[in-house]
């Protein structure tokens, strides 16, 4: 996300417009794919296409988060990091769980702070990656440690969805690369023969995938699902996910060489990479709720790539992060709307809202909620007074 991560005021001076770059790029994907997920059936290229995206996506996001997470020991880190991921990670838990109600109809409040909501579960690893590194950073060979744990924790089947206790283990590794990584390690992005081993290394992830089970690879590649789940032994899922962390790398390093290295009309927006990641879910359930998506037509080789292009746009514009900082940072300010284009944009973000709760009253679904809230309150609350 996005990366939400403790940036040092010295990295952020001398900051390289190619991570910008590679954030926001890395989120518009994000949103991309989730859009295909919903039309792919079982369309055998669909699912190729969202499992190629799934190797590099969240990785190298993670990976530019270490990077960025470099100044840990300093005094107030804890509270800082906590402040950018604990809290916003309660807050929309909660604001999602009353989506959820309202938007599918639930009979009540399905609210648990212990499984993350869909993407969620990336504030809450990110909280717990910052910590590893007071441990990690002191051990010796810490990276070879690092993998063999996002290894060994496919060998717990209680090591799930619950508190991101899987994924926090797969994942930590390019966490720990990123930290690990300096400025000079990504110049052999920016070699112009760079592109050519990408190109290489893209058939060799391709190809693996293609010869492998789509269901089963993208099992692995979500890592939050043990190995007994998937229907492995712990010595095959052992090879299978030293497979898909070859791939990863293989999809990290395939990337980087196509971002650009120039300050460029989205190199701004890269710092807005958080409230892309954190609200697209909205627009992504409420999609799922209507039924022009369910089947597939050529028409939708168009709708996709405009519809994330639209949402990625929206979600990082001045106005939106201005209506929406208070939830995310704590902050509101009217400073950022200073064009006639900003009120028109925070316009249309007042007139979709709208929209939705009209929807949402009509459905009666207004009505629920209401409701429980009136249950919670009278029966939860009011005996505490």
């Amino acid at each position: 996300m996005v990366a939400i991560s403790i940036e040092s005021k010295q990295l952020k001076k001398s900051r390289d417009p190619f991570f910008d770059n590679a954030k926001f790029i890395l989120v518009f994907l994000v949103v991309f794919g989730h859009l295909i997920s919903m039309f792919k059936g079982n369309n055998e290229f669909l699912y190729l296409m969202i499992n190629f995206l799934a190797t590099f996506r969240m990785p190298a996001l993670i990976l530019i988060a270490g990077y960025f997470s470099k100044n840990f020991y300093k005094k107030g880190f804890i509270q800082k990091v906590s402040s950018k991921t604990i809290l916003p990670y309660v807050i929309f838990e909660v604001l999602y769980s009353y989506y959820n109600f309202v938007l599918y109809g639930y009979e009540s409040v399905q609210l648990s702070l212990f499984l993350p909501t869909m993407g969620m579960w990336f504030l809450l690893s990110m909280f717990c990656w910052n910590l590893m590194l007071f441990i990690f950073t002191k051990l010796k060979y810490s990276l070879v440690i690092a993998f063999l744990l996002g290894i060994g924790i496919g060998f717990f089947d209680n090591a799930g969805a619950y508190l991101s206790v899987s994924r926090t283990f797969v994942f930590f590794p390019f966490f720990l690369i990123g930290y690990y990584m300096k400025a000079e390690h990504f110049h052999f992005a920016k070699h112009k023969y760079a592109k050519y081993l990408s190109l290489v290394l893209v058939i060799i992830c391709i190809t693996i995938i293609w010869v492998a089970d789509s269901s089963i690879f993208r099992m692995y590649l979500l890592g939050k699902y043990s190995i007994d789940t998937i229907g492995h032994s712990l010595l095959g899922g052992t090879l299978y996910r030293i497979i898909i962390y070859f791939i990863m790398l293989c999809g990290i390093c395939s990337f980087l060489p196509w971002v650009t290295k120039k300050q460029v009309f989205f190199t701004s927006l890269g710092k807005r990479t958080a409230y892309v990641y954190i609200f697209h879910f909205f627009i992504i359930k409420y999609i799922k709720t209507l039924d022009w998506y369910t089947e597939w037509s050529k028409i939708h080789i168009i709708i996709i790539p405009f519809f994330a292009i639209i949402i990625t746009l929206l979600l990082s514009s001045k106005p939106f992060i201005s209506f929406t900082r208070p939830l995310v940072e704590y902050k509101f300010s009217l400073t950022t709307f200073k064009k006639p284009l900003d009120y028109i944009k925070i316009s249309i973000i007042m007139f979709i809202i709208i929209v939705y709760i009209l929807h949402s009253w009509t459905s009666n679904r207004f009505e629920k909620l209401l409701v429980e809230n009136a249950r919670l309150i009278t029966f939860n609350y009011l005996p505490c007074f």
